[in-house]
């Protein structure tokens, strides 16, 4: 089989579609305020031969102007009835070919407790922002070909512990706690074969991505991180240990993951399969972290000597998802989420803030979702590595550099007045 790729910035390997070009394909994009639906929305709006309408549904209106081939809709799936999404669609006029799934609710942490501990609420939350959409769609007589479905990496349950390596598709689904993801699949499957469709699962790492306001963004904290750091004319510490500096930890920036999630809409071969996305480039935060710190021109901290520096988190099941080994093991020298609270650093910050104009902060409600997710993915000691396999073999190819795909992310942040410009 012959493909034809193309390169775009800082992307590479990128699939052409030549046998949809002047289809004008009709599209609902769910979540489309959001990190990862935000990208689709951009890629689609790329190719208007391609996609004549794209339906970007959101709880809000949209945040930025769109091209006249997206139709911004503002409906709730959470709070609204499948009657009245219904009818939200049916008078907005909504057809479509396909859809795009990428809608989530982040509830609040159980008290004390990390980011994702509230696990009922959560799988009750999202899994009726999926029933509730899915039930609309024939009550408005739309009939989508294909439904892709974007879970996670969570689906392995590497922030349980560690995982089989590298994580595969046909992975089994870890028993040890719910996980909304696997409710939402099984009922997309169904729907899919009473309605005579096709489903796609995309399974991405961390999302990076620049997003107005959005919270659930590692580079958001992390660059702020650099940024103040750099104003204190301090180095950019790094708190985990050595296991968590040399981790090789796969990541998915948003613009590939859209150009992924078209190619997996569009690709006959791609029905019915779950597929991992990642930005297919080798990277862990200790070789990242000099760059880092060369942007901001600071020197660069490594992982403490002494081993009394560390607070020793061990993960709550003593059995992790790889199956055997024992627990998670986190040991950390401070923690992000701690950082944000420190005096000098909300002093400067408001310093950082009034210098540069920055109209949204990471600090105060939003930290937990912040710095509190950026710990959970920098301080775990144990490697995010997706196989990429099968997608190869399905005629995927897209490739980002992470550290291009980090810096790029910046810069559009600094455009959004969400961080400071580099320099």
């Amino acid at each position: 089989m012959s493909q034809t790729v193309v390169s775009k910035g800082i992307f590479y390997g990128l699939p052409t579609f030549p046998h949809f070009q002047g289809q004008k394909l009709r599209i609902i994009v769910c979540g489309a305020n959001g990190i990862s639906g935000s990208a689709m929305v951009k890629v689609l709006s790329e190719a208007p031969e391609r996609w004549g309408k794209i339906y970007a549904l959101s709880r809000r209106p949209p945040q930025s102007e769109n091209p006249s081939n997206v139709v911004p809709i503002a409906v709730d799936f959470l709070h609204n009835s499948p009657n009245e999404i219904a009818k939200v669609l049916a008078e907005n006029h909504v057809e479509a070919d396909y859809v795009y799934f990428a809608s989530y609710v982040q509830p609040p942490p159980v008290e004390g407790k990390g980011l994702w501990s509230d696990v009922d609420a959560t799988t009750t939350q999202n899994v009726a922002l999926l029933t509730n959409f899915l039930q609309a769609l024939p009550l408005a007589n739309i009939k989508p070909k294909r439904i892709l479905l974007q879970t996670g990496g969570k689906h392995y349950g590497l922030h349980l512990g560690p995982t089989a390596l590298p994580m595969e598709e046909d992975d089994p689904r870890h028993g040890i706690e719910g996980n909304f993801y696997f409710p939402q699949v099984d009922l997309l499957k169904e729907y899919c074969k009473q309605h005579v469709a096709t489903w796609v699962e995309t399974r991405p790492c961390f999302i990076l991505g620049a997003v107005e306001n959005a919270a659930m963004n590692i580079v958001w904290p992390l660059s702020t991180y650099a940024a103040i750091q750099a104003h204190l004319g301090k180095p950019l510490d790094f708190p985990g240990d050595v296991a968590a500096w040399d981790a090789e930890k796969a990541q998915s920036m948003s613009t590939l993951l859209g150009y992924h999630a078209e190619w997996a809409l569009l690709t006959p071969e791609a029905g019915n399969q779950a597929l991992n996305q990642s930005d297919s480039s080798a990277f862990a935060w200790g070789k990242f972290w000099p760059t880092l710190a060369e942007w901001y021109h600071i020197p660069s901290g490594q992982p403490a000597n002494d081993l009394d520096a560390y607070v020793t988190i061990t993960m709550p099941y003593p059995v992790p998802p790889r199956g055997f080994g024992g627990p998670g093991i986190i040991r950390a020298s401070f923690s992000f989420l701690e950082w944000s609270k420190r005096p000098e650093v909300l002093n400067a910050w408001d310093e950082v803030r009034n210098k540069h104009g920055l109209k949204y902060s990471p600090f105060g409600d939003k930290a937990m979702d912040t710095f509190g997710l950026l710990d959970a993915e920098v301080l775990g000691g144990w490697g995010r590595v997706m196989s990429m396999d099968k997608n190869r073999k399905l005629g995927w190819h897209g490739y980002v550099d992470t550290k291009a795909a980090i810096k790029q992310v910046i810069q559009e942040m600094a455009d959004l007045h969400m961080v400071p410009p580099l320099k």
